[in-house]
């Protein structure tokens, strides 16, 4: 059970204060499976070719390689009590690397957790949680009187989150960095690269991303992008826009898609930007063709998630907190 929400629920017992309105039962906002950022808005953004523009490759047959280690995330929110209108989100989140053995089980390297009250101080006061031992997050972003829509404050609190699983997973991938530098196991971030991968000289790290809201090429070069068949790879391009470091980037097809989305089975690989990621795309490429099996089945994305990101997702989903636990601690108190 979650100490947080625990510690709340015997504060708002025990208190008098009539500002608290509790949200408990079965209008508890939350969720049972790994809560995700909300995906974003479908974009187009630039990109710089590093290959000649419309590059197709045939990496060849999947071959199992040297990824060893796999790092995920997640994170939970929901909305136990408003404090004088505003709203007080809870927020979980996690990240963990897990490691694959020589004999293919899987165990975990690290983990790391935290979760936290976020509420914006401008318009009600964290201090009475605090002073009840509760870890409290500020949503004003700088601002000292915050818009006053308590819908407003609920995605500035989700955001806030998203933002503090980020740099969770940055702090895990940035140890791991440290920790295997020089040494011969690679790490594959589910997602974006993260992390201080560009403070190494080519570091030992992949990035597999399976959303594709944004994209970076013109309408026909994209044309050749989604018309990839299984086991082909588009040429190696630097995506723009980005917020961190820049990296090297390729699409790959894992499954073929014949009477299927244009996108199933379509992921775009990250690496670092070094001489030695062209060297090696092909190779990549084909590590992670050879991580098709076993499905990552029963998930819905099964066609574009290797089994071991499927693993941590379950790993994560097995240590947070669930729906009927948030429900349990606060169950009875909007009476």
């Amino acid at each position: 059970m979650s100490e947080l929400l625990r510690r709340l629920a015997g504060h708002i017992r025990n208190t008098s204060n009539p500002e608290f309105h509790v949200v408990s039962g079965r209008d508890f906002a939350g969720e049972d499976g790994p809560s995700m950022a909300p995906a974003a808005e479908p974009k187009v953004l630039p990109s710089k070719p590093v290959e000649p523009a419309g590059t197709v490759v045939d990496v060849g047959e999947g071959r199992a390689g040297r990824l060893a280690f796999f790092m995920d995330g997640v994170e939970r929110s929901s909305t136990p009590c408003f404090l004088s209108l505003v709203p007080v989100v809870y927020g979980y989140i996690a990240a963990v690397i897990r490691t694959r053995g020589s004999d293919r089980r899987m165990s975990t390297g690290r983990h790391l957790s935290g979760e936290a009250l976020y509420l914006p101080y401008g318009l009600a006061d964290a201090g009475e949680l605090q002073r009840g031992g509760m870890a409290t997050s500020d949503t004003s972003d700088g601002q000292e009187r915050p818009e006053e829509h308590p819908m407003m404050l609920l995605d500035a609190a989700k955001k806030r989150i998203s933002g503090d699983r980020d740099r969770l997973e940055s702090e895990i991938t940035s140890r791991w960095l440290t920790e295997y530098a020089g040494r011969d196991e690679w790490l594959l971030v589910d997602g974006s690269l993260t992390g201080g991968y560009a403070d190494h000289d080519s570091p030992n790290i992949v990035g597999v991303v399976k959303s594709h809201q944004t994209q970076y090429f013109p309408w026909e070069e994209q044309r050749k992008v989604l018309a990839l068949r299984a086991g082909e790879r588009s040429g190696v391009f630097i995506p723009g826009g980005r917020k961190r470091a820049e990296v090297y980037s390729w699409y790959l097809r894992l499954h073929p898609n014949q009477g299927r989305d244009l996108y199933f089975g379509l992921i775009r690989v990250e690496a670092a930007k070094c001489d030695r990621t062209l060297d090696m795309a092909d190779e990549i490429s084909r590590w992670l063709l050879a991580e098709r099996c076993p499905l990552s089945l029963p998930d819905s994305r099964w066609d574009r998630m290797i089994y071991p990101i499927y693993d941590c997702e379950q790993y994560l989903k097995s240590r947070a907190p669930t729906r009927t636990v948030m429900n349990a601690c606060m169950i009875g108190l909007g009476a």
